[in-house]
Parts: structure tokens; C-alpha cells; sequence
């Protein structure tokens, strides 16, 4: 008798096993705000011809899409993406800066996530590309170049972040801490900020 209540339970469990294996293997989307700081790249002989136009906070701002996929592990899930963004600071008439960038990148989420709230990270790996061009005139009415630089990274960099998580539903936010550095052609950027993704579950 003992054995048959136990078969019952468990061909009742079944059904129950596969909607919970189904809910977890769901792909989640994220799209969010980027913002880095890029005052880590900066050049003190540029700073110093011209000390009003590299005095900004030098903030580079864009977007963020990735695709998170779980892996087998409960604590690992697998991230896929890509970003965009540019420089929007302005600076005075004697100087002209400009820069911007992105990439694909791809790699593992470490997590510790409760039902409504957890902690996530990346580590990632992927191709990223910035350019970065400046020019400094000595003279606004009749302007002579006195500098003029363009830097271009292409090739592997690295991403990674480490941030808390809140979902209400297939909803959710996930403000993160991030690292960015892009190298190879000649030339290597490093960048920090914060993206604030908002998050669905499908």
C-alpha cells in the first residue's frame, strides 16, 4: 500500500516538475541607460593647452541591450549583448572634442537572487571599438590648430559589473556598477559608470 501512495505522488509531482524547470529556463531582457565616466584617459599635456575644454566631467552616455539565458546551475546564468554610446559634454570655442563607441560582448552571471530581490555580477568578454578625437585652436577669430589627436581602439575587451536586483512579476530593475576596457589598433580605453537596465521576463 505504501508503495502505491508513493507512485501516486510522485506521477502527481511530475507535471509540477516540468512547469518549474519551464518557468526558470525563461530568457530575460534587458535594456537600460549607460553612463562612464572616461576622466581615467585623459592627457595631462591636453589638460594643460587647455585646461576649460578637459575640465568636464567627461561623461559618455547610451544604451545597453542584452539577453540573460540560465544555465543549468542555479547560480550562473549565461549573458549575451551589446552597447552603444557617445560623449555629450560640451566644451568652449577653442576646442572640439568628440567620442564614442561600442560593442558585443558575451559571458557568465554569477547571482545569488531570492524571489523579489538578489545580487548579480558579470564577467564578460568581447569586441569593442571607441574613437576619440580632439582638436585645440589657439586663436577663435582666425582658429590655428595647435593640437589635433584621434584615437581608435578595436579588438577583445572585457566588461564587468556587479549589481542588486528587484522584480515584481516578469518586471523588474536591475541597477548595476560597471567596467569597461577596449584595446588593440593602437590605442586602449578604460572606462566606469553605472547602467540601469529594466528588465522583462518572457
Amino acid at each position: 500500500m505504501k508503495q502505491i501512495n508513493f507512485l501516486l505522488i510522485f506521477l502527481i509531482s511530475i507535471p509540477t516538475f516540468g512547469q518549474e524547470t519551464q518557468k526558470d529556463s525563461k530568457i530575460q531582457v534587458e535594456v537600460g541607460l549607460i553612463y562612464h565616466k572616461n576622466n581615467l584617459n585623459e592627457d595631462n599635456y591636453l589638460n594643460n593647452k587647455s585646461p576649460w575644454g578637459l575640465s568636464s566631467d567627461r561623461l559618455m552616455a547610451g544604451v545597453d541591450l542584452r539577453f540573460i539565458m540560465p544555465s543549468k546551475l542555479n547560480f550562473i546564468d549565461f549573458t549575451f549583448g551589446t552597447l552603444v554610446e557617445k560623449c555629450w559634454d560640451e566644451y568652449d570655442a577653442t576646442t572640439d572634442y568628440k567620442m564614442n563607441g561600442g560593442g558585443v560582448y558575451a559571458g557568465i552571471s554569477p547571482k545569488f537572487k531570492g524571489k523579489f530581490f538578489g545580487v548579480t555580477s558579470l564577467l564578460s568578454i568581447g569586441v569593442f571599438s571607441y574613437k576619440e578625437y580632439f582638436a585645440f585652436y589657439r586663436e577663435s577669430p582666425l582658429p590655428v590648430v595647435d593640437i589635433y589627436e584621434k584615437k581608435s581602439s578595436f579588438g577583445l575587451g572585457a566588461m564587468s559589473s556587479i549589481g542588486v536586483y528587484g522584480k515584481i512579476g516578469p518586471v523588474g530593475i536591475h541597477p548595476q556598477a560597471q567596467v569597461i576596457f577596449s584595446g588593440g589598433n593602437g590605442a586602449s580605453f578604460l572606462f566606469y559608470g553605472f547602467v540601469i537596465p529594466l528588465t522583462i521576463q518572457f
